[in-house]
């Protein structure tokens, strides 16, 4: 039985139509560039506003200790715009040079819990005083 001329045509004509609907070279993903660049540096990882609120807080109250009448005793602060407040206790103070630093403990109560710090304040010369550390744990 001979075939017919146009059913191989049409067997051509089909493979070819079918054939575009296959993309040859990755479909969607071809399009992605995986470059990798270094033009956006990573980032820090940043303290939450209300823990560097309740630091900066912690922070004054011992850089305004007065030791000298002080005795040891235990210093409450609290922070009216996160709701935390703590008690600072064994306040130490050294100097070197013109630096001087007061470490000290601390805790602080809040709405997730209790937690206690050991953290340090310094100041240069008669400057501002910065927290130098505050991390959680006894």
């Amino acid at each position: 039985m001979a075939m017919k001329p146009i059913r191989p045509l049409a067997m051509i004509l089909l493979a070819t139509l079918c054939s575009g609907c296959v993309v040859l070279g990755g479909g969607a993903d071809a399009g992605i560039d995986e470059t990798v660049t270094a033009g956006i540096p990573p980032q820090e990882p940043t303290t939450p506003p209300d823990q560097a609120s309740d630091q900066m807080t912690v922070r004054n109250a011992v850089s305004a200790a007065d030791l000298s009448a002080a005795d040891g005793e235990p210093r409450s602060w609290a922070n009216a715009d996160t709701g935390a407040t703590g008690v600072i206790t064994a306040i130490a103070e050294s100097r070197a040079g013109d630096t001087i630093c007061r470490t000290f403990q601390t805790s602080r109560q809040r709405f997730d819990g209790i937690a206690l710090y050991k953290g340090e304040a310094c100041t240069k010369g008669g400057g501002q005083w910065t927290l130098t550390r505050f991390a959680e744990g006894q």
